[in-house]
């Protein structure tokens, strides 16, 4: 029997839905940012809504990221989301597209603030941290799917904390008196600096030049950080290019410390894309 001509390009063009997003700095995993378009959701049936969707970059690494549903609107969930913005240190204006190939499988485009794609995975700490616990790339052949992964040795605790994350981390921070500078300089004892929060360091945080000189990396990188009761931690977005300071992430962070405006804050650099923050008091400020 033959088959309708008008039937395949409908088939063709279905495969080929897309949509983009644009993943401004001041917040990349709000609700409203991780919903999917209407139109684009049309196109889909309950049951394959219901699927995770395996999205692809160019390099060939891929992340699955269930959907949710709200009363008004599908979205993508949280934890899968951020994975992906976290290993491609996302955050500073990208222009991103998702093409469906397919059963649910997408391709990403990944275009920077200058306009230029990304062919390659980002050098920020976090991927290569991921990529120490083991990569799935994926290569996609309608039905068949060949998977390789890079793998390297663990240490326990990196083991530890890649089999669920539920082993609790000791920090091991220690007590160590606060310092009186609070111009932003680094400290001569620690990787440390202090600073004093400006309403506009609300929304950014800058980063002082000494500090970042020595020892942040030269590139986009995502850190972690933490609150000194061990508890709790945000992952930021450090943007190295243009404005030197900790971005996407920030405002989170400094809505559920809480931080507000006319405190001073000390970093303290504990491993290299982890921080420690803590809130000084009046009189630790003036030791």
């Amino acid at each position: 029997m033959a088959i309708n001509p008008d039937y395949l390009r409908c088939k063709e063009e279905r495969n080929n839905e897309s949509f983009f997003k644009v993943l401004q700095s001041f917040d990349v995993s709000s609700e409203n940012l991780r919903a999917l378009p209407h139109e684009f959701v049309r196109c889909f049936s309950n049951k394959e809504l219901s699927r995770k969707m395996k999205i692809r970059a160019q390099w060939g690494s891929s992340w699955e990221v269930a959907i949710l549903k709200n009363p008004r609107f599908y979205y993508l969930e949280k934890s899968g989301w951020g994975k992906f913005v976290r290993d491609n240190a996302l955050g500073n204006n990208e222009f991103i597209t998702f093409t469906h190939k397919g059963k649910m499988k997408f391709t990403v485009n990944i275009f920077k603030q200058d306009g230029k794609e990304m062919m390659q995975p980002s050098q920020s700490r976090s991927f290569l941290a991921s990529a120490s616990r083991g990569i799935k790339t994926e290569q996609w052949d309608d039905d068949k799917k060949e998977e390789v992964v890079v793998s390297s040795e663990l240490s326990p605790t990196t083991a530890a904390e890649s089999n669920g994350g539920t082993s609790k981390r000791n920090l091991n921070l220690g007590k160590k008196k606060a310092r009186g500078d609070s111009t932003g300089a680094s400290s001569s004892s620690a990787a440390e600096f202090t600073i004093f929060i400006r309403r506009s360091y609300l929304r950014m945080l800058p980063i002082p030049t000494a500090f970042d000189k020595t020892h942040m990396p030269k590139e986009n990188a995502m850190f972690k950080i933490h609150h000194p009761d061990g508890k709790r931690s945000w992952n930021v977005t450090y943007l190295a290019s243009t404005t030197v300071a900790f971005s996407a992430g920030w405002i989170c962070l400094i809505k559920e410390y809480p931080i507000v405006a006319g405190v001073t804050c000390k970093l303290t650099l504990i491993k290299p894309d982890e921080l420690l923050l803590v809130v000084l008091r009046p009189e630790e400020e003036t030791e």
